[in-house]
Parts: structure tokens; sequence; C-alpha cells
């Protein structure tokens, strides 16, 4: 069974991933993985001035193009870091970032600089393990789609909060196609929203996720919400599909959909109230550097990757 572990800091040398259970013998290709950091990657005055090269070290697990069976680690390294940016937010936690809960969790010894593990540089490895489980599952007909919902509206949206010093968040819509009925079961821990859940919620920033039409379902009725069986004599199809293809956590064959919600970035440069750890006294806080106004804009390839990652098997 294919797993990942992520690893690395924002301002640390480097940031990685390690890609365990790959069967021997399967396709890695460079370009593929290149193109799809560069989706990721900021551009335009609506993403940040942090410009990493993001250039792929393969350093165990391929050879000659092609999976061994052993572990895969890819590493990117961090070439544009600038840790004075978050100098003087050391001992004031960034409300709405990891900041706080990750000085409890670490007794005080977090990495403090760009949010460390917690920062959304840590999608990067996550892109190049996701494209390359991408490219395998296009060969077996499976493609994973993802856009900005709205995306004309959110960028305008992204600009305006820019120029007050704030931010905003966004949905990112996904949709595979190719899987097909049967895959999955009803416990927690076969369940396809369950898997592509636990995935997805690992992204930074996602704070909510639904399937087919996902929170509207609240709102309409049975006779609405359910999608209506049909057969050609050979398959059988489903008219609409308001559940987004998964029925009791098992594939119905349609086309899988799912939305993503990211909450605005919380670096932003109004005063916000927080604490100073050091003296544990009140106190405010203006977020310097360079931030995206709008993450959800360069989301989508990393809802791609994640989602690859989580229908592997």
């Amino acid at each position: 069974m294919l797993d990942y572990t992520i690893f690395g800091e924002s301002h640390g040398p480097a940031v990685g991933v390690l890609v365990t259970g790959a069967a021997p013998g399967l396709p890695v290709d460079r370009e593929i993985i290149r193109r799809e950091l560069e989706r990721r990657a900021p551009g335009g005055p609506l993403a940040t001035a942090r410009h990493e090269p993001d250039r792929l070290h393969i350093l165990s697990g391929v050879y000659q193009g092609l999976t061994t069976g052993d572990p895969i680690c890819l590493v990117l390294e961090n070439r544009d870091a600038r840790s004075g940016d978050y100098e003087a937010l050391r001992n004031k936690p960034r409300p709405g970032h990891a900041d706080y809960a990750a000085w409890v969790r670490s007794g005080g010894h977090n990495d403090p600089r760009g949010g460390g593990p917690y920062s959304g540089r840590l999608t990067a490895p996550l892109v190049a393990a996701g494209a390359m489980v991408k490219a395998w599952l296009k060969e077996q007909d499976i493609q994973l789609t993802a856009r900005v919902v709205d995306e004309p509206a959110l960028r305008q949206q992204a600009a305006e909060a820019k120029a007050d010093g704030d931010s905003v968040g966004g949905e990112i819509a996904c949709t595979v196609t190719g899987l097909p009925a049967g895959l999955g079961g009803p416990g927690w821990r076969e369940a396809v929203e369950s898997e592509l859940a636990r995935h997805l919620f690992a992204i930074p920033a996602v704070k909510a996720l639904g399937f087919g039409d996902g929170a509207a379902l609240a709102h309409m009725r049975g006779s609405r919400a359910n999608d209506p069986l049909r057969t050609d004599g050979t398959r059988v199809r489903t008219v609409t599909n308001h559940n987004g293809g998964i029925n009791g956590g098992v594939t119905n064959g349609m086309p899988l959909t799912f939305t993503v919600t990211f909450k605005p970035t919380p670096s932003i440069a109004l005063p916000q109230d927080t604490v100073d750890l050091s003296r544990m006294e009140n106190c405010t806080v203006a977020v310097t550097g360079r931030h995206d106004p709008c993450i959800a804009l360069r989301a989508a390839p990393i809802v791609e990757a994640a989602a690859a990652l989580a229908l592997w098997r």
C-alpha cells in the first residue's frame, strides 16, 4: 500500500517527501513533475514574492526512470527564504496560523520561521509526489482535474483584500473520472470519502470538504438529491450526480466530485490581537514579509496531488 511522509521546514535547507509502497517498474517522468511544480509556483501580483526554483532531486527509489520498489525520496531545496522577516514574530504567534498550537505541541521548541513544517511551502513536495502518482493513474485512464471556483471574481476579491492589507479564502472543485464502480466500503477505514478527507485535510489552510453538492444537500428534498439510476442494457449510470459519484463509501462509476474550502491566509498586514509568549502579555502583531493574499488561487495542483495519493492502490 502506498504511503508517504512529507518532511522539512519552510526556512530549513530543503523540503521533501518519502514515498513507500510503490511497486517496481513504474515510470517517473521528471518533466511531468516539473510542470506540476510550475502550476503551483507563485506568479503575478496576487502571489507571494518568494520564488523557489524547485529543482527536483531524486535521492532514492528510481533508476533509469523507473521505480525500484524501494522508498522514493524526492527533495526540493529552499533557496529564497528570508528568515529575518519572522524574527519579530518569534514570541508572538500569528492569529489563525499554527504558531501557538505548534509552540504548545513542541514545548516551545518549534521552528517559527515561516511556519516551519506547518507552512504552505510543504505543499511543494506534496505536488511532486502527487504528479508522479497522477501519471500512474492516467495509465489506468483515471484523470484528476481541479479548478478554482469562480476564479475571476476571486481574483478581484483578492486584489481588493491585498490593497487593504488583508486576505481572502476560496474554493477548489475537483473531478476524478475513470474510477470503476465498487471501490471502497462502508467502514471508516475503507470509505472513499474517508480516505480522501484524510489526505485533503492535511493540506495547510483546508477547513471544509464537500462531496457532490456537499452542504447544499442539506437544503434539498430527497426527490431532488437522489440520483436516478438508468441502464443502456450494458452498464448502469445515474441521471444526475448530486452525491458526487459515491454511495455508502463506495464509488458508483460516475465522476467523483468534491469541493475543498481554503480559509484566508492568516499572515496579513493589519494589526491583530495576540499574546507575547515570552512575557505572557496581551499585545498586537502586524505581519510583514511575503505572503499570498489568497492561498486558493494556487491550490488546484495541490488538491489534485493529495487526491491522487489518496486514490492510488
